[in-house]
């Protein structure tokens, strides 16, 4: 298996986790909050598709927020949503983050399907050679392996936060 073939089955990994602890969510489940301040499991999963389509349009092939698939799939025009900056909760207030649209379980899962395969796709065109280049966008930075490696662990970080919300959420109500 190679580097990236590696990258690409985590990713994979990474998609089909989320699907699984998402899923089976109430709506209530979906956005309850631990803390007013504090994000949503659906809010986290945004986060995660927001990342992959700003990591595969911004970062890997330098573009604009109009091509992100949030754009081109309509999800900006089905939710009158018009992201602040990269749109990816990064960075934002408690105020910018309940502006976030609370999508449906189905939704977000379609919204990260789609962002999922269209990075995947991209990654899996690459040369052999390109993990080692510069990404050419969000300031060149990090070798796209690098910037790979930072987000992985980032996605994965946050299945782990999805999974404490669930436990959470469920203790709460026994």
């Amino acid at each position: 298996m190679t580097d990236l073939e590696l990258l690409l089955d985590w990713l994979n990994d990474l998609s089909q986790d989320l699907r699984g602890e998402i899923e089976p969510l109430t709506p209530e489940a979906l956005y309850w909050q631990s803390h007013p301040e504090a994000s949503s499991i659906g809010v986290t999963v945004w986060h995660v598709a927001r990342w992959m389509d700003v990591l595969k349009v911004r970062a890997f092939q330098d573009g604009p927020a109009e091509e992100e698939v949030w754009h081109t799939r309509g999800w900006r025009e089905r939710t009158g949503y018009g992201q602040r900056g990269f749109g990816a909760v990064t960075g934002y207030s408690a105020t910018d983050v309940a502006a976030i649209p609370q999508l449906s379980a189905n939704d977000l899962l379609a919204y990260l399907d789609q962002t999922h395969k269209a990075l995947r796709d991209y990654l899996a065109a690459l040369p052999p050679d390109a993990l080692g280049q510069t990404t050419p966008g969000l300031g060149g930075k990090h070798t796209v392996y690098k910037l790979i490696k930072i987000e992985w662990q980032h996605f994965f970080g946050h299945l782990g936060e999805i999974q404490a919300l669930k436990a959470m959420w469920e203790r709460e109500r026994r």
